[in-house]
């Protein structure tokens, strides 16, 4: 077969048999043959130039779908820059179909531009991987990569899947349209399981009855069925991370224990659980790691259909698969008095008496905390809130019980929780729903994911809220960088940078905020304004160091 046909015939082979609606493409020139069939195929094409950002755009889209999306670039360092994005995906589950072009074998090390050890680069943080052959004799062979692909998102844990192409010259001459065969997407079952503790406890011969158990949701973790587990309302109490998109029992819980982390939660064993029952996945709360560390559960039960659990606890956790025949019915309760026992009321008392505490901060001062807390009673109702990594998913974790009856989705990168690629990700959820999209951001999370804003389809869902405190102020705010004097400055990274310029650069509607009364209008703005919007939220650092001390000394 001559090598044009050939080629032609097995990329278009191995394109339209990947099960995703979705690519986003950055341009190259060993791509070629990959951007063509590409763009031929049945597929949605989305130019990310920026390899990095274009990473973070696919995970939001992957978000948004809840389906694999497709990635593309040229050979190289092209490939490297999709890494953040890949190790993102992989501790957070999200499904990503990266398809690198490669120099053929005989031209690695050979001092080839573009030409880098490509196999197996992403070894370490992907699911599965598969390299192509570099002759295109037979196209079934693309063709069977492609389905174990398909096979693997249908059947593994989710993440990110590589294909490393290797492609030989020429790949411009007699490039043709082919036609795609009908290829079943793969499609999420979407179901949530409400598991019985009564059952829970006869299959893995457990006795429940008269134990402190304490439910706690983590990140959603991509589980074939959303797992929940009923909550007793008088023996139990459920907590949530804000990262689960489930409702906590208890409203602002990790305020409360991120407020005792001074005390290391001496006068609070009266909350040690007996039973820790988990699910999802990590936690943005530092305070309920250290908590579980300080007071350790008898039994911790992780409820997952997949083999893989983490050590967040340090409480060697033991997986359990729900059987078929678990399922929850409101008639069904563990044998008990219908009273809150005495582990229930000590949770609800101890959080009762820090509400009070907490709402009686001087919440009409102006500075971040005080601004997140508007922004999250102003928001539309049903948007979709992605928050940046560093103060700003925090503030909201500590602010959970604002959003109480919003049915807000919360995003956040919280799989290696870096900054990168936070404004990205929202750029790749916009782009692919009719939801508002808002991004609660900082200054330096911002400006280093700029070239998120690089992009054509930047859709008018999309609402950027930039907290700007001229730095990277979280250093001021925690213990520890105190100690590091005049270093400092290496860790805070002061910045002046105009975001009224990058806003009209990029084509968004600018406004800025420097007190409550003009946040309220801004925001009102921002909601009723049909188009890409960037609202500033400029305040005090010292003013946002003094109010956060006086929340951590609660």
């Amino acid at each position: 077969m001559p090598h044009a046909l050939g080629i032609n015939n097995c990329i278009h082979a191995l394109v339209s048999g990947l099960s995703a609606d979705n690519a986003v493409i950055s341009p190259g020139s060993r791509n070629a043959p990959l951007i063509f069939h590409l763009h031929n195929s049945s597929k949605n094409c989305y130019s990310v130039i920026d390899e990095r950002s274009a990473g973070f755009v696919a995970l939001g889209m992957a978000k948004a779908s809840n389906q694999p999306v497709i990635l593309n670039c040229t050979s190289g360092t092209a490939a490297l820059n999709y890494y953040p994005a890949i190790a993102e995906a992989f501790y957070a589950r999200i499904p990503l179909i990266v398809i690198t072009a490669d120099r053929p074998p005989e031209k690695i090390d050979a001092w080839d531009g573009q030409a880098i050890r490509q196999k197996e680069v992403f070894k370490n943080h992907i699911r599965a991987e598969f390299e192509t052959p570099n002759n295109y004799d037979n196209r079934s062979d693309f063709s069977a990569i492609a389905e174990k692909v398909n096979t693997y998102f249908e059947n593994g844990i989710p993440g990110p899947v590589h294909i490393n192409v290797p492609i030989r010259e020429p790949f411009y001459a007699d490039l043709q349209a082919l036609t795609d065969p009908k290829t079943e997407n793969y499609k999420p079952r979407n179901l949530e399981a409400v598991l019985s503790l009564r059952l829970l406890q006869e299959q893995i011969g457990e006795n429940f009855q008269g134990k402190n158990i304490l439910i706690f949701n983590g990140m959603q973790s991509g589980e074939k069925v959303s797992l929940r587990v009923d909550c007793l309302a008088w023996q139990t109490v459920e907590i949530s991370d804000i990262t689960a998109n489930i409702p906590s029992e208890l409203a602002s819980w990790d305020a409360f224990l991120y407020s005792h982390i001074k005390s290391n939660f001496e006068n609070d064993a009266d909350l040690r659980p007996d039973i820790l029952i988990t699910t999802g996945t990590t936690t943005v709360s530092k305070a309920l790691k250290l908590f579980l560390k300080k007071h350790k559960p008898v039994k911790h039960i992780h409820l997952s259909y997949f083999n893989e659990v983490g050590q967040l606890f340090e409480t060697e956790p033991e997986i359990v698969t729900p059987s078929d025949k678990n399922s929850y019915s409101p008639e069904e309760q563990l044998i008990g008095m219908a009273m809150w026992s005495p582990y229930k009321k000590a949770w609800n008392e101890k959080i009762t008496r820090f509400h009070t505490v907490f709402d009686n901060l001087k919440w009409e001062e102006f500075n971040e905390f005080t601004a997140v807390k508007c922004i999250l009673e102003s928001i539309p109702n049903d948007c979709i809130l992605h928050l940046a990594n560093s103060m700003a998913v925090r503030y909201v974790s500590y602010l959970e019980k604002e959003l109480e009856n919003k049915n807000v989705t919360i995003r956040s990168n919280r799989g290696t929780s870096g900054i990168d690629g936070c404004t990205s990700t929202a750029v790749g959820e916009a782009m692919l729903t009719d939801k508002p999209v808002y991004l609660v951001t900082g200054d330096l999370a911002f400006l280093y994911d700029v070239n998120g804003l690089w992009n054509e389809n930047l859709p008018a869902n999309l609402k950027l809220i930039v907290l700007n405190n001229q730095g990277g102020r979280i250093f001021e705010m925690i213990n520890g960088p105190e100690k590091m004097g005049e270093a400092s400055r290496y860790q805070i990274t002061e910045q002046h940078r105009s975001l009224k310029k990058m806003a009209k650069h990029f084509g968004l509607k600018y406004e800025m905020a420097t007190k409550h009364a003009m946040l309220l209008k801004k925001i009102s703005k921002m909601v009723r304004l049909d188009r890409p919007f960037m609202l500033e939220i400029e305040t005090n650092p010292m003013a946002n160091s003094v109010f956060y001390k006086q929340f951590k000394t609660l």
